[in-house]
């Protein structure tokens, strides 16, 4: 099985998602919009396919209000540990990190 791309509507605007073959049984699901990038079995999959719209209108949501932007100067030696915390502690964005760690979540 190749990758398949397609795309859904919501509000005449198209969303991509892509389906890549993974191990047996089971698939690569990736939708920037809705962020997910994850393996899920296949049988799961027509599941997750119908509730995309949701998650792609939740995730649009999620990001319309965090409007606000702190920003701050740190060496390049900060920025690398930085960076290799989040990965380490599961965060796919360094900004996610830092909120979760201002804001005591972690």
């Amino acid at each position: 099985m190749k990758n398949i791309k397609y795309f859904i509507t919501i509000n005449n605007k198209k969303y991509f998602y892509m389906l890549k073959p993974a191990n047996r049984g089971s698939s690569l699901v990736e939708c920037a919009d809705a962020n997910i990038k994850q393996v899920f079995l296949n049988e799961d999959i027509p599941g997750l396919l119908n509730n995309l719209p949701n998650l792609i209108i939740a995730e649009k949501k999620y990001k319309k209000q965090q409007s606000e932007l702190i920003r701050f100067r740190i060496s390049p030696e900060d920025k690398k540990q930085i960076e290799k915390l989040a990965v380490t502690k599961g965060y796919n964005s360094v900004s996610g990190y830092l909120r979760d760690l201002a804001l005591g979540n972690i």
